[in-house]
């Protein structure tokens, strides 16, 4: 039941995510559907990855790619299903934690938090690079074996 309330949940986020970034209508549910893949990755591999930087990482690669496959699908920017996508893995909740700690007086506690956060929003960022840079590379690749 657990995983079903997971699910259910990332999709509505980043559904209601892409409403008030204003996605295209025919592109909201695929954008649902590009966070609820994203977030269960993250969530499935938290308990075997130490770290949760890399659960976020493979999370956002994870993104990346449905990202691409819908952009070419519907003949949209990535950008599209990226931007809402990448909603459910944003540290929210680290982010909280660190004001909290620095408003709280708690410095050192607030500095651990602000570490914590900036890595895993840059981890989210260089994930979706790195994938569609890999993706660019192996489209240029297969055009140039054609010809």
């Amino acid at each position: 039941m657990t995983i079903m309330i997971q699910a259910i949940s990332s999709f509505v986020a980043a559904l209601a995510f892409g409403i008030l970034v204003k996605v295209p209508k025919n592109a909201l549910i695929a954008s649902g559907i590009t966070g609820m893949v994203g977030w269960m990755i993250n969530w499935l591999l938290t308990p075997y990855i130490p770290n949760s930087v890399g659960a976020i990482f493979l999370g956002s690669v994870g993104v990346a790619i449905t990202s691409i496959i819908f952009a070419r699908h519907k003949k949209m920017p990535a950008t599209v299903f990226n931007i809402p996508g990448v909603f459910p893995l944003v540290p929210g909740i680290l982010a909280f934690q660190t004001m909290n700690s620095f408003m709280n007086r708690q410095f050192m506690e607030g500095m651990e938090f602000m570490v914590k956060t900036f890595a895993s929003s840059i981890t989210i960022a260089l994930a979706i690079v790195v994938t569609e840079i890999m993706y660019l590379l192996v489209v240029r690749i297969k055009r140039n074996y054609r010809q």
